[in-house]
């Protein structure tokens, strides 16, 4: 007997109403600048011989220089309000962009930060690191990630001692929620930007190791708007399309969006990193050149120059009709042409 006939599976479609009322279920601070500029690159456009380039404008977003990670800060540090501490502990990177907006934003909100940077001190502090130190942060140095995790509960433990209440940031459980959300949100935002255009958007690209791109697949699947969604990765520490895979269903719960995302539906690309993570390379600083010069817009060579050197190189390759819409996610992190100097002068 052959088993009954089933309709396939219909695209699950939230309104833009709906997915903001189940975003607004998360507690949440006012921290960011929202509704960032999108700007036409229509010089690059020219130089690349098309598509129509727009700039999502994410380095505008306020706090210490802005950047993405604003954003999903303002989800995390109001989780992390719970337990009203006085002093935010974090361990990142030695340059990090998200340790430099964390201490912005730990400073609007009248805390103490405490940063646990990974490397030695330099001999000439530069870029985000700089920033921090301007910032007020009381900066610690790792020599690797297991020393970073003692100093972190080290330092919260002499915190508590002192009568303070710390909250060490990298236990935060909305810490790839957060990110995901926030870059729903900011889709939704793009979207409605290029609606009062009259345009819909063909494809995205932005750098990324799982957490922001998760939050736009969500879009991508929810929208009633069709759009491919490109990553670019910078780091080989992870296999991203798993890892966007996981982040993006474990925001579809937490926030009720009745979705699943499979691993086939994230397209990530790898081959831009260079030589390592946090090494500039050729294709991304010719990329930074290349947004300087015909638009004004200063990428960085570590994450928003690799990402944008693997749109500049899939334009060239011909993947895109010359009235194509593509938006460029500018997630920030402009003090980093100061720490690679030579570069460019």
């Amino acid at each position: 007997m052959k088993p009954p006939m089933t309709e396939p599976a219909m695209p699950v479609r939230l309104s833009v109403a709906d997915i903001r009322a189940r975003i607004a279920r998360l507690p949440r601070l006012d921290i960011a600048l929202k509704n960032t500029p999108l700007e036409e690159a229509k010089n690059l456009s020219k130089i690349l011989g098309g598509p129509r380039i727009f700039v999502k404008r994410d380095d505008l977003t306020g706090v210490a220089l802005g950047g993405n990670k604003l954003r999903n800060l303002e989800f995390r540090l109001a989780h992390a309000m719970k337990d009203t501490p006085d002093t935010v502990i974090v361990g990142l990177d030695l340059q990090s962009n998200s340790a430099r907006q964390t201490v912005g934003a730990c400073n609007k909100l009248g805390l103490k930060t405490i940063l646990v940077l990974e490397g030695k001190r330099p001999n000439m502090v530069q870029g985000n690191l700089l920033v921090d130190y301007l910032l007020g942060a009381d900066v610690h140095f790792a020599d690797d990630r297991d020393h970073q995790r003692r100093l972190l509960d080290s330092l919260a433990a002499d915190v508590r001692k002192a009568g303070g209440r710390p909250h060490i940031l990298n236990d935060n459980p909305m810490f790839d929620v957060a990110s995901a959300v926030a870059y729903l949100e900011t889709t939704i935002e793009i979207v409605d930007q290029l609606a009062a255009l009259g345009l819909k958007p063909n494809c995205f690209y932005m750098s990324s190791s799982g957490k922001g791109q998760a939050g736009m697949v969500l879009a991508q699947k929810l929208l009633d708007v069709n759009f491919a969604m490109h990553g670019v990765t910078a780091t080989d520490e992870f296999h991203i399309p798993s890892r966007t895979t996981a982040i993006a269903n474990e925001t579809s719960k937490a926030i009720d969006l009745g979705i699943e995302i499979a691993e086939s539906d994230i397209v990530n690309f790898d081959g831009f990193v260079g030589k390592a993570y946090g090494v500039p390379s050729d294709a991304g600083n010719e990329a930074v050149r290349l947004f300087a010069r015909s638009e004004g817009i200063v990428l960085d060579p570590i994450y928003t120059g690799k990402a944008a050197a693997g749109l500049i190189a899939h334009i060239r390759e011909g993947r895109f009709a010359k009235d194509d819409v593509v938006v460029f996610v500018h997630t920030g992190g402009t003090p980093a042409i100061f720490t690679w100097n030579s570069l460019w002068a």
